[in-house]
């Protein structure tokens, strides 16, 4: 009477018909098993993330700053501007010496040995440099501290006038850091310009600021005999020897006075001249641009807004510190790697120097059997630009697109698990699942980069969020991304240590505001809805003085509440 025939199958429910199947499952825990296992796989989880899902935290709040009508907005972690990192660093050069004192014996800046160099011919004719490159060496703060000393000594010795410019012309390296220091001493501004810069653009940076000395790297001084009879004010060269000069480039040098960046510091070391030390409001640099829409602008940095974007700056990053190591590779004569050293200076960081060209074990210039900058270094802390990100990011799926197989479906398996975790879902990996997938998928990725990374800050360009997501889920660390030009001194809006969005470069920093003001001749109003539109400035301690030389350009305004347009 109980049994289940042809007959009256149809008139059963479905949950009858399930209660009363062969499968396996079933027959082991029953129809209230498997309910319940779907509650828990299904249930339960949007439950959990409904209840306990992440709160929108408050990273801006609005402040009242008067001027035009506006939005704006400034970090709502403070009650006002931070402006120095700690009392009594005002300036650039206060900044150093302090830090020299506080983290003396900690290792400070960091180049690696070169060993040897030798050309590569491949069939095709062209000559490709491979370096065989060794340890790091280092200088501790206060020997990196003395020399800046020397230098300074050296600088005013060899006859620069207190009351002109000196600019440097070189790829990022320690006596770059250590020349712009040793000129902060001084009180002397130091005009920067991009080694890529061509011959037009050069001539014009050093004609309008009137530079009498420059300090170049050996590649950059082959450029100058082309160039001399166009250089109205040079008089002395100190270049940097990364690589021998030949005799017959030095005889094309007697235009000027010229001296190797160790004879000048041999030259203060013995002829000690006391420092000229700058004020807050003091032009600490001029930027010069690249150029890209015509000729290039020298943007007029003061030592405040330096400080000031650093101040900032280490608000957001936490446990900054002495155990942290940088790998320094973007140019110095960019406000973004500029800003960011000064922010490892003050810190107590390790700064050890590198190369695009030298990063990897697999980068174009290293020499087979050699190992890369980061490989040797392992940083903890990097700023990158997206275009590197990118290529890493295309690097790594082209690798594991060609292995395939069990290999692609275990990575793509363990990249989507973590991803649902990382944006919030109870569907995605927990921690002791995430720390499997850490280990045997995602730790040979993490050894591109030295294996130690903890934070990535991307600038420079919009990062896409795929590369984003894809460098937080690898690495395992927050990307961060920065908003600011070289009016703004690097600093403008900053995304925050603990946030996952992507997309965003989170609220202003600490050191300034953001508004949004009407641009009603574009058809954009800040009533427009359902969201604001306008045009976006920015007023604060970071924001620069103006362009020298081009007050047509210079939109500037003279109060804390200036704004960039």
């Amino acid at each position: 009477m109980g049994e289940v025939t042809e007959n009256n199958n149809s008139d059963m429910s479905v949950l009858q018909r399930i209660a009363t199947s062969s499968v396996p499952l079933l027959k082991d825990y029953g129809l209230n098993g498997v309910v319940g296992a779907v509650l828990l796989a299904v249930v339960i989880p949007l439950l959990l993330t409904s209840m306990f899902g992440k709160k929108t935290k408050k990273r801006a709040v609005q402040a009242d700053v008067g001027g035009e009508a506006g939005l704006a907005m400034r970090n709502s972690r403070f009650s006002s501007l931070v402006q120095v990192p700690w009392e009594g660093a005002t300036t650039m050069a206060a900044l150093f010496e302090m830090a020299s004192k506080k983290y003396s014996q900690r290792r400070c800046l960091g180049t690696r040995k070169l060993i040897n160099r030798e050309f590569v011919e491949p069939a095709d004719g062209r000559k490709f440099e491979k370096l065989h490159l060794g340890e790091y060496q280092w200088d501790t703060y206060a020997e990196a501290f003395n020399r800046a000393c020397n230098f300074a000594s050296g600088l005013i010795k060899m006859g620069h006038k207190l009351d002109s410019h000196a600019a440097i012309f070189s790829d990022t390296r320690a006596e770059w850091i250590i020349a712009a220091q040793g000129c902060f001493r001084q009180n002397l501004t130091v005009v920067t310009i991009y080694a890529s810069l061509g011959e037009d653009a050069l001539v014009h940076s050093l004609n309008e600021t009137q530079v009498s000395t420059l300090i170049c790297d050996s590649k950059q001084l082959k450029k100058l005999p082309a160039i001399s009879s166009k250089l109205q004010s040079l008089r002395h060269i100190i270049y940097i020897e990364d690589e021998p000069v030949d005799a017959e480039t030095l005889n094309q040098m007697n235009l000027w006075t010229t001296l190797s960046f160790t004879e000048v510091e041999e030259l203060g070391r013995t002829s000690h001249i006391d420092a000229r030390l700058p004020s807050s409001s003091d032009t600490a640099v001029i930027m010069y641009t690249s150029g890209s829409t015509g000729l290039p602008k020298g943007v007029m940095i003061t030592h405040g807004n330096m400080v000031a974007t650093t101040a900032a700056v280490m608000t957001i990053v936490p446990n900054l510190g002495m155990d942290d190591v940088y790998l320094a590779y973007l140019p110095l004569a960019h406000v973004f790697e500029l800003a960011a050293e000064t922010v490892m200076l003050a810190s107590g960081t390790s700064i050890g120097y590198g190369s695009a060209l030298t990063m990897t074990d697999t980068s174009n210039k290293i020499k087979k059997g050699t190992k890369g900058d980061v490989s040797v270094l392992k940083p903890t802390l990097m700023i990158s630009v997206p275009a590197i990100l990118d290529r890493i990011r295309d690097a790594v799926f082209k690798k594991v697109g060609e292995k395939g197989g069990l290999t692609k479906k275990l990575f793509d398996f363990a990249y989507n698990r973590n991803l649902a975790a990382i944006e919030g879902s109870w569907f995605g990996s927990w921690a002791p699942e995430r720390m499997i997938w850490d280990n045997i998928i995602f730790k040979p990725i993490r050894a591109m980069l030295g294996g130690r990374v903890r934070f990535v800050l991307c600038g420079g360009a919009p990062l896409s969020s795929d590369t984003q997501r894809f460098m937080n889920i690898c690495l395992g660390v927050p990307v961060g991304q920065g908003y600011g030009l070289t009016e703004t001194c690097a600093g403008a809006a900053f995304s925050e240590w603990d946030d996952t969005s992507v997309g965003r470069v989170g609220p202003p920093l600490p050191c300034c505001y953001v508004k949004l003001v009407s641009w009603e001749e574009g058809g954009y109003t800040i009533s427009d809805s359902p969201m604001p539109r306008g045009e976006v400035v920015v007023g604060g301690y970071s924001i620069t003085k103006g362009y020298y030389n081009n007050d047509i350009k210079t939109k500037f305004k003279d109060d804390l509440n200036k704004l960039h347009h």
